[in-house]
C-alpha cells in the first residue's frame, strides 16, 4: 500500500514538471511583445519562439521613388517582372522592375472618354437625369482616389478609380483601352458605383468591391453590365441574440444589435480561378469566441477562398484556424486587410493592419510562420499596412501609414518550409520528407513538420510490401506522437495492427486449430474415463 502511494505521488510531481516545462514559453512570451517576426503558436495554441522566417531588405519611400511627398500607396500587385503600386495620394500608377526601380509613372491617361457623372434616382427639376457637379469638375484623363489594382497575363492594368466611381483599363504607358462606370445595380437602392478593390476573371468578368456594398462582390460583364452579387458573407447570429428576438417586444427588438452582412475588404484571385478575400471587420469577442470554439466560418472567418459558385472552400484542418494571431486583446480586434497567394504551392499570405504582423499558411491552413510588427519609426515593421504581394521568396507589403513599401525576403528556414508545402503539393512525398527533416535541425517544435514526415512514413509503409514496412509504421507513430497528432497516429496504430495480425497470421490460425484439437480431444478423454467409471460400478 505504501509503495504503492510513493508511485502514485511520484507520477504526479513528474506530470507536472513536464507540463510546466512545455507551457514555459506560452507564459515567458508576452502578448504582443516586441518579439513579432520570430514566434509561431504551438499545437496547444501557445505563443513560443521560433527561427527568424522573414527579414527585411528593402524600405522604399518616395524620395527613393523620386516622387512629391503625395506618395499614399493603397494597393500593389505583382505580374511577372514588374511591382504595380497604386498611389493613392499622388492619384497615379507608379511601375517598379525586379530592382525596384522606377519603370513608368502613370499620371496622364490619352483617349479616356467622358466621365459618367449621373446619379441614380435623381432628377432635376424639370424631369431631366441630374449630374453630379463635383463629378463634373474631375479631369477625365487622370486618377482621381485610386485604391485597387489588377494586372492581367498580356500586361493590360485595371485600376479602380474609385472617386472617379469607374474602372480605367490601360497599358503601361497610360493608353487607355476602355473604361467600365455607371454600373446599374437595380436591387440596391440609388447606388452609385465606386469600385474599391478588382480582379478579373479567366472569363474577362470583373469581380469587384464596391464602396459600402455588404451583399457580396459586385460580378460584372466586360460591357460593364451586373450580373449577380458573388459570396455574399452570411449574418452569423448566437443562440442567445436569437432566443431575445423571439421573444422580444417590438419595441425591445428596436434596442437590439442590427445585424447586417460584412463588407470585404480586399480580394486577389489565383492562377485557378479561386477568389481570395478578407473581411476586416469582425469584433474581438465574436473572433474570440469563434476561435475557442472552432467556428470560424461566414461573416466571422477573416480569409475566404470563394469557387466560381460563390461558396467558401477554404480548408481549415489544422490545429487552429487561419485567423492571424490567437490570442488579442478585447479592444485590439485583427484587422486582416489583404491576401497573396503563391500559385506553385498553394500557400497563402494574411496581413494584420493593425498588428502589421503577416501569416502565412498551407492549403490547410497550417500556419507556417510569420513576420512583420507594428512601430513607427523601424525598418520593417509598420504603422498601417494595408496591401501584401508575393514575387518568388519575397514577400511585398504597402504600408499607408507610413507612406512606403517594405521588401522581405524570406530565410534559410522559411524556403526550407515553403519547399517541403511546394513538393509535398506537387505529390513529390519524398522529397518533402527530406525538407521537413532539415526544417526540424532549424525548429524542434514544429509539430507541421513532425507531421508530414510521418505521413511520408505512412506512404511508404502502404508502397512497400517487404518486412520494412513495419519499419514505415513505427516512425510514423514516433512522428505523429511528437506532433501530438491523434488521429494521424490511429490511423498509422490500426495499419500497424492489421500488418501485425496479418504477419502472424499462420502461427495465430495454427494456434487456434490446436485449441479446438485439444479441446475435441480433451472431451473425448472424459467421456471415456467416464464411461470406465461406469463400466467398474
Amino acid at each position: 500500500m505504501k509503495n504503492g502511494f510513493m508511485k502514485t505521488a511520484v507520477t504526479l510531481v513528474l506530470l507536472t514538471v513536464m507540463t510546466l516545462t512545455v507551457a514555459l514559453p506560452a507564459f515567458a512570451l508576452p502578448i504582443n511583445s516586441d518579439i513579432a517576426d520570430n514566434y509561431t503558436y504551438n499545437y496547444n495554441r501557445f505563443p513560443v519562439q521560433a527561427p527568424l522566417a522573414y527579414k527585411a531588405i528593402k524600405v522604399i519611400g518616395a524620395d527613393d521613388l523620386g516622387l512629391d511627398r503625395q506618395f499614399q500607396p493603397s494597393d500593389i500587385y505583382v505580374r511577372g517582372e514588374y511591382l504595380y503600386i497604386v498611389d493613392r495620394g499622388g492619384n497615379r500608377i507608379v511601375v517598379l522592375d525586379e530592382d525596384y526601380q522606377v519603370v513608368s509613372v502613370i499620371t496622364e491617361l490619352k483617349n479616356a472618354p467622358a466621365l459618367y457623372a449621373y446619379i441614380p434616382g435623381k432628377t432635376n427639376s424639370d424631369g431631366s437625369p441630374y449630374q453630379d457637379p463635383e463629378m463634373l469638375s474631375h479631369n477625365k484623363n487622370t486618377f482621381f482616389g485610386p485604391e485597387g489594382i489588377y494586372v492581367d497575363e498580356e500586361g493590360l492594368i485595371y485600376v479602380a478609380d474609385t472617386q472617379n466611381r469607374r474602372i480605367v483599363m490601360c497599358d503601361i504607358e497610360g493608353n487607355v483601352s476602355g473604361v467600365i462606370q455607371g454600373v446599374r445595380v437595380d436591387v440596391i437602392n440609388d447606388y452609385t458605383f465606386k469600385p474599391v478593390k478588382i480582379v478579373v476573371d479567366r472569363t474577362g468578368s470583373f469581380l469587384a468591391i464596391g464602396y459600402a456594398v455588404n451583399r457580396g462582390l459586385l460580378e460584372i460583364d466586360n460591357d460593364g453590365t451586373f450580373r449577380s452579387f458573388v459570396g455574399a458573407p452570411p449574418v452569423t447570429y448566437n443562440a442567445a441574440d436569437w432566443f431575445w428576438r423571439v421573444i422580444a417586444t417590438d419595441e425591445q427588438k428596436k434596442q437590439l444589435v442590427k445585424y447586417v452582412p460584412t463588407e470585404y475588404s480586399n480580394i486577389n484571385i489565383d492562377d485557378r480561378g479561386f477568389i481570395y478575400a478578407t473581411i476586416s471587420t469582425i469584433s474581438a469577442p465574436e473572433l474570440l469566441t469563434a476561435i475557442a470554439n472552432d467556428s470560424v466560418s461566414g461573416s466571422l472567418a477573416p480569409v475566404k477562398k470563394l469557387s466560381p459558385a460563390g461558396s467558401d472552400v477554404l480548408r481549415r484542418t489544422g490545429k487552429f484556424p487561419p485567423v492571424g494571431d490567437l490570442i488579442f486583446e478585447f479592444n485590439s480586434s485583427p484587422q486582416i486587410v489583404d491576401v497573396a497567394v503563391d500559385n506553385e504551392s498553394g500557400r497563402y499570405t494574411i496581413i494584420d493592419s493593425r498588428s502589421g504582423r503577416f501569416f502565412t499558411y498551407d492549403p490547410d491552413g497550417n500556419l507556417l510562420y510569420m513576420g512583420g510588427g507594428s512601430s513607427t519609426d523601424q525598418n520593417g515593421r509598420f504603422r498601417t499596412a494595408n496591401s501584401i504581394a508575393i514575387r518568388g521568396e519575397h514577400i511585398i507589403i504597402s504600408d499607408v501609414g507610413n507612406k512606403s513599401i517594405t521588401v522581405y525576403e524570406t530565410t534559410e528556414y522559411a524556403r526550407l518550409i515553403n519547399s517541403a508545402v511546394t513538393a509535398n503539393a506537387a505529390g513529390r512525398f519524398e522529397e518533402a520528407a527530406e525538407f521537413w527533416k532539415k526544417v526540424t535541425t532549424f525548429n524542434s517544435n514544429m509539430y507541421i513538420a513532425y507531421i508530414g514526415l510521418g505521413k511520408a512514413e505512412m506512404r511508404q509503409a502502404m508502397a512497400n510490401y517487404d518486412e520494412t514496412r513495419f519499419d514505415h509504421y513505427e516512425n510514423a507513430l514516433g512522428y505523429f506522437s511528437k506532433a501530438i497528432e491523434k488521429d494521424n497516429y490511429s490511423k498509422a496504430y490500426g495499419e500497424l495492427r492489421k500488418e501485425e495480425l496479418s504477419k502472424n497470421f499462420s502461427f495465430i490460425f495454427i494456434g487456434i486449430i490446436v485449441i479446438i484439437v485439444g479441446i475435441i480431444v480433451l472431451y473425448f478423454v472424459r467421456k471415456s474415463l467416464k464411461k470406465k467409471k461406469r463400466g467398474a460400478k
